[in-house]
Protein backbone atom coordinates (compact mmCIF):
# COMPACT_ATOMS: atom_id res chain seq x y z
CA UNK A 1 0.00 0.00 0.00
CA UNK A 2 1.29 3.47 -0.87
CA UNK A 3 2.42 5.48 2.13
CA UNK A 4 2.10 9.29 2.23
CA UNK A 5 5.58 10.84 2.03
CA UNK A 6 5.96 14.05 3.98
CA UNK A 7 7.61 17.09 2.51
CA UNK A 8 10.45 16.72 5.02
CA UNK A 9 11.09 13.14 3.92
CA UNK A 10 10.93 14.13 0.27
CA UNK A 11 13.41 16.96 0.75
CA UNK A 12 15.65 14.70 2.75
CA UNK A 13 16.44 12.77 -0.43
CA UNK A 14 17.68 15.92 -2.20
CA UNK A 15 20.80 18.09 -1.78
CA UNK A 16 20.74 20.73 0.95
CA UNK A 17 19.79 23.47 -1.52
CA UNK A 18 16.37 21.83 -1.75
CA UNK A 19 15.44 23.09 1.70
CA UNK A 20 14.46 26.50 0.32
CA UNK A 21 10.77 25.67 0.65
CA UNK A 22 11.05 24.78 4.32
CA UNK A 23 10.62 28.27 5.87
CA UNK A 24 7.55 28.79 3.71
CA UNK A 25 6.00 25.43 4.59
CA UNK A 26 6.42 26.06 8.31
CA UNK A 27 5.58 29.75 8.26
CA UNK A 28 2.64 30.72 10.51
CA UNK A 29 -0.47 32.22 9.00
CA UNK A 30 -0.10 35.95 8.53
CA UNK A 31 -2.44 38.13 10.53
CA UNK A 32 -1.58 41.66 9.47
CA UNK A 33 -4.02 43.51 7.26
CA UNK A 34 -3.44 43.52 3.52
CA UNK A 35 -1.65 40.16 3.53
CA UNK A 36 -3.48 37.01 2.50
CA UNK A 37 -3.15 33.89 4.70
CA UNK A 38 -0.42 31.44 3.86
CA UNK A 39 -1.38 28.04 2.51
CA UNK A 40 0.96 25.21 3.51
CA UNK A 41 -0.68 22.54 1.34
CA UNK A 42 -0.65 24.84 -1.66
CA UNK A 43 3.06 25.46 -1.27
CA UNK A 44 3.71 21.77 -0.66
CA UNK A 45 2.38 20.96 -4.12
CA UNK A 46 4.22 23.80 -5.83
CA UNK A 47 7.46 23.45 -3.90
CA UNK A 48 7.78 19.77 -4.76
CA UNK A 49 7.55 20.70 -8.42
CA UNK A 50 10.29 23.31 -8.00
CA UNK A 51 12.72 21.50 -5.73
CA UNK A 52 14.67 19.77 -8.48
CA UNK A 53 15.50 23.04 -10.21
CA UNK A 54 16.38 24.69 -6.93
CA UNK A 55 18.82 21.95 -5.97
CA UNK A 56 20.75 22.51 -9.21
CA UNK A 57 20.66 26.30 -9.51
CA UNK A 58 20.77 27.59 -5.95
CA UNK A 59 23.61 25.49 -4.58
CA UNK A 60 26.19 27.62 -6.38
CA UNK A 61 24.81 31.01 -5.30
CA UNK A 62 25.48 31.48 -1.59
CA UNK A 63 26.63 32.35 0.89
CA UNK A 64 27.38 35.91 -0.17
CA UNK A 65 28.64 38.95 1.75
CA UNK A 66 25.81 40.82 3.46
CA UNK A 67 25.00 44.27 2.13
CA UNK A 68 23.39 47.15 3.97
CA UNK A 69 21.59 50.37 3.07
CA UNK A 70 24.32 52.77 1.90
CA UNK A 71 24.54 56.43 2.89
CA UNK A 72 22.54 58.77 0.68
CA UNK A 73 19.20 60.47 0.18
CA UNK A 74 17.93 59.78 -3.38
CA UNK A 75 17.04 56.44 -4.96
CA UNK A 76 16.21 56.06 -8.67
CA UNK A 77 14.71 52.78 -9.91
CA UNK A 78 14.82 52.53 -13.71
CA UNK A 79 12.80 49.67 -15.21
CA UNK A 80 11.07 48.88 -18.50
CA UNK A 81 7.60 48.13 -17.12
CA UNK A 82 5.10 49.20 -14.50
CA UNK A 83 5.61 46.16 -12.24
CA UNK A 84 9.34 45.44 -12.56
CA UNK A 85 10.23 47.27 -9.35
CA UNK A 86 8.60 44.62 -7.16
CA UNK A 87 9.12 41.26 -8.84
CA UNK A 88 10.05 38.23 -6.78
CA UNK A 89 13.74 38.22 -7.77
CA UNK A 90 14.63 41.51 -6.16
CA UNK A 91 14.16 45.27 -5.64
CA UNK A 92 10.88 45.53 -3.68
CA UNK A 93 12.31 44.57 -0.30
CA UNK A 94 15.43 46.72 -0.66
CA UNK A 95 13.36 49.67 -1.90
CA UNK A 96 11.18 49.41 1.20
CA UNK A 97 14.27 49.32 3.44
CA UNK A 98 15.82 52.36 1.74
CA UNK A 99 12.72 54.55 1.87
CA UNK A 100 12.22 53.56 5.52
CA UNK A 101 15.79 54.76 6.11
CA UNK A 102 14.92 58.18 4.67
CA UNK A 103 15.63 57.85 0.96
CA UNK A 104 13.49 59.81 -1.51
CA UNK A 105 12.40 57.38 -4.23
CA UNK A 106 11.86 58.02 -7.96
CA UNK A 107 10.56 55.32 -10.31
CA UNK A 108 11.28 55.60 -14.04
CA UNK A 109 8.93 53.46 -16.15
CA UNK A 110 10.45 53.36 -19.63
CA UNK A 111 7.63 51.73 -21.63
CA UNK A 112 3.95 52.65 -21.86
CA UNK A 113 2.87 49.06 -20.97
CA UNK A 114 0.19 49.15 -23.64
CA UNK A 115 0.32 45.38 -24.18
CA UNK A 116 0.17 44.35 -20.53
CA UNK A 117 -3.52 43.59 -20.14
CA UNK A 118 -4.64 42.09 -23.45
CA UNK A 119 -7.04 43.73 -25.87
CA UNK A 120 -10.27 43.71 -23.85
CA UNK A 121 -10.18 47.48 -23.29
CA UNK A 122 -7.51 48.44 -25.82
CA UNK A 123 -3.91 49.56 -25.56
CA UNK A 124 -4.70 53.08 -24.41
CA UNK A 125 -6.70 51.82 -21.43
CA UNK A 126 -3.87 49.42 -20.54
CA UNK A 127 -1.37 52.27 -20.49
CA UNK A 128 -3.56 54.40 -18.23
CA UNK A 129 -4.44 51.55 -15.86
CA UNK A 130 -0.86 50.33 -15.53
CA UNK A 131 0.42 53.85 -14.88
CA UNK A 132 -2.13 54.32 -12.09
CA UNK A 133 -1.24 50.92 -10.61
CA UNK A 134 2.47 51.81 -10.76
CA UNK A 135 1.78 54.93 -8.69
CA UNK A 136 -0.15 52.94 -6.06
CA UNK A 137 2.37 50.09 -5.91
CA UNK A 138 5.46 52.28 -5.66
CA UNK A 139 3.75 54.46 -3.05
CA UNK A 140 3.28 51.32 -0.93
CA UNK A 141 7.08 50.92 -1.04
CA UNK A 142 7.67 54.57 -0.13
CA UNK A 143 8.41 55.96 -3.61
CA UNK A 144 6.85 59.36 -4.18
CA UNK A 145 7.30 59.99 -7.93
CA UNK A 146 6.73 57.97 -11.11
CA UNK A 147 8.20 59.18 -14.41
CA UNK A 148 6.98 57.48 -17.61
CA UNK A 149 9.10 57.80 -20.75
CA UNK A 150 6.31 56.11 -22.75
CA UNK A 151 8.35 54.20 -25.29
CA UNK A 152 6.13 51.57 -26.91
CA UNK A 153 5.84 48.28 -25.08
CA UNK A 154 7.62 45.44 -26.97
CA UNK A 155 8.91 47.89 -29.58
CA UNK A 156 11.95 49.09 -27.65
CA UNK A 157 14.38 47.04 -29.73
CA UNK A 158 13.88 49.65 -32.45
CA UNK A 159 14.87 52.59 -30.21
CA UNK A 160 18.35 53.93 -31.01
CA UNK A 161 20.45 53.02 -27.99
CA UNK A 162 22.01 56.48 -27.80
CA UNK A 163 18.57 58.14 -27.61
CA UNK A 164 17.32 56.12 -24.65
CA UNK A 165 20.73 56.34 -22.98
CA UNK A 166 20.75 60.15 -23.30
CA UNK A 167 17.28 60.43 -21.79
CA UNK A 168 18.52 58.50 -18.77
CA UNK A 169 21.70 60.60 -18.53
CA UNK A 170 19.51 63.70 -18.36
CA UNK A 171 17.36 62.20 -15.59
CA UNK A 172 20.43 61.11 -13.61
CA UNK A 173 21.92 64.60 -13.85
CA UNK A 174 18.62 66.25 -12.94
CA UNK A 175 17.79 64.11 -9.89
CA UNK A 176 21.39 63.22 -8.90
CA UNK A 177 20.58 59.84 -7.27
CA UNK A 178 22.91 58.20 -4.78
CA UNK A 179 21.49 54.79 -5.72
CA UNK A 180 20.27 53.39 -9.05
CA UNK A 181 18.52 50.02 -9.42
CA UNK A 182 17.74 48.18 -12.64
CA UNK A 183 17.98 44.85 -14.36
CA UNK A 184 21.56 43.70 -14.84
CA UNK A 185 23.10 45.44 -17.88
CA UNK A 186 25.51 42.54 -18.39
CA UNK A 187 23.31 39.64 -17.29
CA UNK A 188 22.99 36.58 -19.49
CA UNK A 189 20.03 35.59 -21.61
CA UNK A 190 17.11 37.64 -20.33
CA UNK A 191 14.39 36.55 -22.73
CA UNK A 192 12.47 39.83 -22.52
CA UNK A 193 13.78 42.27 -25.17
CA UNK A 194 12.55 45.33 -23.23
CA UNK A 195 14.51 44.17 -20.18
CA UNK A 196 17.69 43.80 -22.22
CA UNK A 197 17.26 47.16 -23.95
CA UNK A 198 16.63 49.18 -20.80
CA UNK A 199 19.28 47.41 -18.70
CA UNK A 200 22.00 48.08 -21.27
CA UNK A 201 20.95 51.74 -21.54
CA UNK A 202 21.02 52.11 -17.73
CA UNK A 203 24.51 50.62 -17.50
CA UNK A 204 25.76 53.05 -20.13
CA UNK A 205 23.93 56.08 -18.70
CA UNK A 206 25.09 55.78 -15.08
CA UNK A 207 28.68 55.50 -16.31
CA UNK A 208 28.61 58.34 -18.85
CA UNK A 209 26.54 60.76 -16.75
CA UNK A 210 29.67 61.59 -14.77
CA UNK A 211 31.69 62.86 -17.73
CA UNK A 212 31.47 66.56 -18.66
CA UNK A 213 32.29 65.87 -22.32
CA UNK A 214 29.17 63.66 -22.69
CA UNK A 215 26.15 65.79 -23.67
CA UNK A 216 27.81 69.09 -22.71
CA UNK A 217 24.61 70.83 -23.87
CA UNK A 218 23.04 69.78 -20.55
CA UNK A 219 25.14 72.52 -18.97
CA UNK A 220 22.79 75.07 -20.57
CA UNK A 221 19.97 73.56 -18.50
CA UNK A 222 22.02 73.89 -15.34
CA UNK A 223 22.62 70.13 -15.22
CA UNK A 224 26.13 69.18 -14.17
CA UNK A 225 27.78 65.76 -14.49
CA UNK A 226 26.88 63.28 -11.76
CA UNK A 227 28.54 59.97 -10.97
CA UNK A 228 26.13 57.53 -9.29
CA UNK A 229 28.05 55.97 -6.38
CA UNK A 230 25.89 52.87 -5.75
CA UNK A 231 24.26 50.53 -8.27
CA UNK A 232 22.10 47.45 -7.56
CA UNK A 233 21.42 45.09 -10.46
CA UNK A 234 19.26 41.97 -10.49
CA UNK A 235 18.10 39.37 -13.00
CA UNK A 236 16.15 36.15 -13.06
CA UNK A 237 18.27 33.16 -12.12
CA UNK A 238 15.91 30.39 -13.21
CA UNK A 239 16.64 30.28 -16.95
CA UNK A 240 19.60 30.71 -19.24
CA UNK A 241 22.84 31.24 -17.37
CA UNK A 242 21.30 33.68 -14.95
CA UNK A 243 23.82 36.01 -13.36
CA UNK A 244 26.22 36.08 -10.45
CA UNK A 245 25.09 38.26 -7.52
CA UNK A 246 27.77 39.44 -5.13
CA UNK A 247 25.76 40.54 -2.05
CA UNK A 248 22.57 39.68 -0.21
CA UNK A 249 20.22 42.03 1.62
CA UNK A 250 18.39 40.52 4.60
CA UNK A 251 14.63 41.15 4.56
CA UNK A 252 12.18 41.16 7.43
CA UNK A 253 8.71 39.63 7.29
CA UNK A 254 7.32 43.14 6.87
CA UNK A 255 9.65 43.84 3.91
CA UNK A 256 8.42 40.73 2.08
CA UNK A 257 4.80 41.56 2.93
CA UNK A 258 5.13 45.06 1.43
CA UNK A 259 6.80 43.59 -1.62
CA UNK A 260 4.00 41.05 -2.13
CA UNK A 261 1.29 43.67 -1.64
CA UNK A 262 2.93 46.01 -4.17
CA UNK A 263 2.90 43.23 -6.74
CA UNK A 264 -0.80 42.58 -6.14
CA UNK A 265 -1.57 46.27 -6.60
CA UNK A 266 -0.80 45.82 -10.31
CA UNK A 267 -4.35 44.68 -11.08
CA UNK A 268 -3.80 43.76 -14.73
CA UNK A 269 -0.61 41.86 -13.97
CA UNK A 270 -2.29 39.77 -11.28
CA UNK A 271 -5.17 38.91 -13.56
CA UNK A 272 -7.87 36.27 -13.56
CA UNK A 273 -6.26 34.71 -16.63
CA UNK A 274 -3.18 33.55 -14.72
CA UNK A 275 -5.27 31.69 -12.13
CA UNK A 276 -7.49 30.19 -14.80
CA UNK A 277 -4.49 29.01 -16.84
CA UNK A 278 -2.93 27.33 -13.79
CA UNK A 279 -6.16 25.48 -13.06
CA UNK A 280 -6.45 24.36 -16.68
CA UNK A 281 -2.91 22.94 -16.58
CA UNK A 282 -3.65 21.13 -13.32
CA UNK A 283 -6.95 19.81 -14.64
CA UNK A 284 -5.25 18.44 -17.77
CA UNK A 285 -2.97 16.43 -15.45
CA UNK A 286 -5.87 15.25 -13.29
CA UNK A 287 -4.70 17.41 -10.36
CA UNK A 288 -6.12 20.12 -8.17
CA UNK A 289 -4.93 22.35 -5.34
CA UNK A 290 -7.53 22.19 -2.56
CA UNK A 291 -6.69 25.69 -1.26
CA UNK A 292 -7.70 27.18 -4.61
CA UNK A 293 -11.10 25.49 -4.64
CA UNK A 294 -13.96 27.95 -4.23
CA UNK A 295 -11.79 30.95 -5.15
CA UNK A 296 -12.24 33.12 -8.20
CA UNK A 297 -9.52 32.92 -10.83
CA UNK A 298 -8.27 36.35 -9.75
CA UNK A 299 -8.08 35.30 -6.08
CA UNK A 300 -6.20 32.17 -7.12
CA UNK A 301 -3.70 34.33 -9.04
CA UNK A 302 -3.11 36.50 -5.97
CA UNK A 303 -2.45 33.51 -3.72
CA UNK A 304 -0.10 31.86 -6.19
CA UNK A 305 1.85 35.08 -6.66
CA UNK A 306 2.14 35.67 -2.92
CA UNK A 307 3.52 32.18 -2.54
CA UNK A 308 6.16 32.86 -5.19
CA UNK A 309 7.20 36.11 -3.48
CA UNK A 310 7.75 34.34 -0.17
CA UNK A 311 9.29 31.26 -1.77
CA UNK A 312 11.89 33.22 -3.74
CA UNK A 313 12.74 35.44 -0.77
CA UNK A 314 13.13 32.39 1.49
CA UNK A 315 15.25 30.63 -1.14
CA UNK A 316 17.69 33.55 -1.24
CA UNK A 317 17.57 33.73 2.55
CA UNK A 318 18.40 30.06 3.05
CA UNK A 319 21.33 30.36 0.62
CA UNK A 320 22.74 33.06 2.89
CA UNK A 321 21.86 31.89 6.39
CA UNK A 322 18.86 34.14 7.06
CA UNK A 323 15.11 33.72 6.76
CA UNK A 324 14.43 36.09 3.83
CA UNK A 325 16.75 37.93 1.45
CA UNK A 326 17.19 39.53 -1.94
CA UNK A 327 20.43 39.15 -3.90
CA UNK A 328 22.05 41.72 -6.18
CA UNK A 329 25.09 42.48 -8.25
CA UNK A 330 26.30 45.56 -6.35
CA UNK A 331 28.73 48.17 -7.64
CA UNK A 332 30.02 50.83 -5.26
CA UNK A 333 31.94 54.04 -5.96
CA UNK A 334 35.27 52.16 -6.14
CA UNK A 335 34.08 49.48 -8.54
CA UNK A 336 35.57 51.12 -11.63
CA UNK A 337 39.10 50.82 -10.19
CA UNK A 338 39.42 47.16 -9.10
CA UNK A 339 42.91 47.51 -7.62
CA UNK A 340 41.88 50.50 -5.52
CA UNK A 341 38.67 48.78 -4.45
CA UNK A 342 40.55 45.71 -3.25
CA UNK A 343 43.14 47.83 -1.42
CA UNK A 344 40.42 49.88 0.35
CA UNK A 345 38.55 46.74 1.40
CA UNK A 346 41.70 45.30 2.95
CA UNK A 347 43.27 48.40 4.46
CA UNK A 348 40.79 51.23 5.04
CA UNK A 349 39.55 51.81 8.59
CA UNK A 350 36.88 54.06 10.06
CA UNK A 351 37.95 57.50 11.27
Amino acid sequence: MNRHISVGEKMGTLPSAAYHCSPWLHRPRATRSGLSPIFPRLTTVLCLALLGAVAVSAASIGPLPQGKVPPGKTLMVIQPHHDDHTWQYGFGGLIAKMTAAGYKGIYVRVSNDEKDGGMQNGWGANDKSNYEDAIAATKNLGIGEVISLNWRNDHMSSIPHVELRDQLILLVRKHRPDVVMSYHPWGNYDRNPDHRKVAWAVGSAVWLAGFANVRPDHEKLGLKPHQVPFKYYSQRSDYGRGYHPNIFIELTEEDVARKALSYRLHKIRVSAGAGRHTRELLDARGLKIPELEGLSDEQASERLQEMLMYWTSSQSGQDNGVRYAEVFYFMDEWHGVPGLESYIQQNAVER
